[in-house]
């Protein structure tokens, strides 16, 4: 879903970012037990997310990045890079820089694409100024805000996870994360009228 010169945008009409401890606790135990089932049981061991609902957008042409509107699945697809980049930032700092360049480059960003086009996603305006500094690692990242405070909890869950007798176990989570957590996703006929699915879709909550 990341991979390739790909870009999501979260339209004007979506909520801000909205996920609290509740949803950051129950996806890290859901994605702690992947990856002790996988160790145990096999790598075809998967978790379900659940759906994305995607809109290809007009600017969409035959060369450059591919970019999508988000009609449903913001959270989840918002939640996950933000866990991407804290697991990226830990192995940073405690295993080789090369793992910063790795995520980033495959993940989270568009490297070689004009700066608009950068980010794989895109938040809302008002939720953006927090995402990029946690996705450019700054010493703004982690801001007290929803964004903000869902990148701390990962980087302090998979410090507290990181073993220093296991020198595999945060590469056994951030495997789960990229190959175990599976999802549908949806891409609508530019024909098909964005907002009005996602209006239908909006009483599901977070």
């Amino acid at each position: 879903l990341l991979e390739g010169s790909k870009q999501y945008q979260v339209p004007l009409y979506q909520r801000t970012y909205a996920w609290k401890t509740p949803q950051l606790v129950r996806l890290w135990d859901d994605i702690a037990q992947l990856a002790e089932d996988r160790a145990t049981h096999g790598s075809q061991i998967t978790h379900f997310l659940g759906s994305l609902v995607l809109a290809p957008t007009p600017e969409v042409g035959p060369v450059g990045v591919s970019k999508y509107l988000v009609v449903d699945g913001q959270q989840r697809l918002t939640t996950t890079t933000l866990l991407l980049a804290a697991i990226r930032d830990h192995r940073a700092a405690t295993e080789s820089p090369e793992h910063r360049d790795r995520i980033n480059e495959q993940y989270l960003v568009n490297k070689w694409k004009a700066e608009d086009e950068r980010l794989k996603l895109l938040p809302t305006q008002a939720d953006r100024a927090s995402y990029l500094a946690c996705i450019e690692a700054t010493p703004l990242a982690g801001a007290a805000d929803p964004i903000g405070e869902a990148y701390r909890y990962f980087r302090a869950r998979v410090a507290e996870l990181d073993d220093p007798d296991d020198p595999h176990d945060v590469q056994r989570i951030e495997e789960a994360v990229l190959s175990g957590l599976t999802l549908v996703s949806v891409t609508t006929t530019r024909d098909d009228n964005a907002h009005r699915i996602f209006e239908s879709l909006n009483n599901t909550g977070l």
